[in-house]
């Protein structure tokens, strides 16, 4: 431009924008919700969806995965063990429910996947069928125009009907995170139901939860990745995993032993 090449510096135009420094600490951002922050909710949340949190951080699925988990998903006699086929979800088609399959499955890959089911899930969720009898649920299948799939939910409301997602959220999740002081509870001279945003927060955080404990476990990328479904475990560690407190112990206790 000083040589007058260019007419204008191309740099200073209005769609280019300053670059974001990165993460800095040069590692991944702390866990948003951590276990004990997890307990909380679970404290909080009523008693027919409490074993939701244990789905989460013990089986690494989506809210709609686990919205749409059913008893005759899971293999108590697998040979290596309870194991948990996760192969549909409860989706929004508009304002109607639908039985879909997991994100990004299709007929030719329909991104079914099977998970370890050990105790810590198994025995709440043992409890929570106890008292919470599974129930069929006729929904469509994949839109609202789909053809009516039938299937024996394990959670689902007091009307005895699939969960919807933004109700769960405002209602019973928020709420939860609220009372755990995780969040700051409805202000009652407000207009509507504006919560503190805590996006961070909503059940999805489980899942990063549960991928950050099979990496401090020892578990590696790759199986992970297949756990949650992930077909690039580049991504599961980019976006998944977080840094645990105390974990630095591991390194010691592994140079120790080498």
């Amino acid at each position: 431009m000083d040589d007058s090449l260019i007419p204008k510096n191309p740099c200073l135009a209005k769609s280019v924008q300053d670059a974001k420094p990165k993460r800095g600490d040069g590692g991944r951002a702390e866990l948003t919700l951590t276990w004990e922050d997890t307990e909380k909710i679970r404290t909080e949340l009523p008693d027919r969806y409490k074993a939701l949190v244990d789905c989460g951080r013990g089986l690494g699925l989506r809210q709609g995965e686990i919205f749409g988990l059913s008893p005759e998903d899971i293999d108590w006699a697998h040979p290596d063990g309870p194991m948990v086929h996760v192969q549909r979800q409860v989706v929004h088609d508009g304002s109607i429910l639908a039985y879909a399959l997991p994100k990004g499955g299709d007929d030719e890959d329909p991104k079914d996947r099977w998970v370890e089911l050990t105790d810590d899930v198994a025995n709440p969720l043992r409890e929570h069928m106890e008292k919470y009898p599974p129930v069929e649920v006729t929904r469509p299948w994949g839109s609202k125009g789909g053809h009516p799939v039938t299937v024996q939910l394990i959670f689902y409301t007091r009307e005895k009907t699939a969960i919807q997602s933004n109700w769960f959220n405002s209602y019973r999740w928020k709420p939860a995170l609220a009372a755990a002081g995780l969040i700051k509870p409805l202000d009652p001279n407000a207009k509507g139901r504006r919560w503190e945003k805590s996006r961070d927060m909503m059940m999805h955080a489980l899942r990063h939860l549960y991928a950050s404990m099979m990496i401090n476990g020892g578990v590696d990328v790759y199986t992970l990745a297949d756990r949650l479904g992930h077909a690039d475990p580049a991504f599961t560690l980019r976006k998944y995993v977080h840094r645990i407190v105390g974990a630095g112990s591991k390194i010691r206790i592994a140079v120790r032993s080498a």
